[in-house]
């Protein structure tokens, strides 16, 4: 697999990543140039499931990185809703505003499609800590959107 095929396969959900925590798309853009600088100082990985794996830890650094340096409080959220227009979008902009304790966890969990088991070994963290901040990040999401109906 070469550097092409990695970005062509992973690119979007590395660039949604990078959208989701650093709220602006030119750090997002530098950041996402920055994952894949990585990943070819690192070597090729052959294994697809680690790759997927390292490449959003890597990236989640890397934006914790940015954030250190340029943390920036604006978004243009049609930069996130343009990615894929199959998501459900409706809550991602609550979901941005959220703590990165939460955010990062409910976004791998709804919007990348993995399982509490796989968000442990990806964030490196405990998976009743994964269970117990997905439980309280619904309970965020049904307290936000519920101020919102009324």
């Amino acid at each position: 697999m070469t550097i092409e095929d990695v970005i062509d396969t992973y690119g979007d959900m590395v660039t949604r990543i990078c959208i989701m925590n650093l709220r602006n798309s030119d750090d997002a853009k530098d950041c996402f140039q920055e994952v894949f600088i990585k990943l070819y100082k690192h070597g090729m990985i052959e294994d697809y499931d680690y790759l997927k794996h390292w490449l959003i830890r890597v990236t989640i650094n890397t934006c914790k990185d940015y954030r250190r340096v340029f943390y920036k409080k604006t978004i243009n959220i049609e930069d996130v809703l343009i990615q894929d227009e199959k998501k459900d979008y409706v809550l991602l902009p609550v979901i941005l505003d959220m703590p990165t304790r939460y955010k990062n966890v409910l976004f791998l969990y709804y919007y990348e499609g993995y399982k509490t088991d796989e968000i442990s070994e990806i964030l490196k963290m405990n998976i009743n800590t994964v269970k117990s901040r997905l439980k309280r990040g619904r309970e965020i999401l049904k307290k936000k959107v519920g101020e919102d109906d009324e």
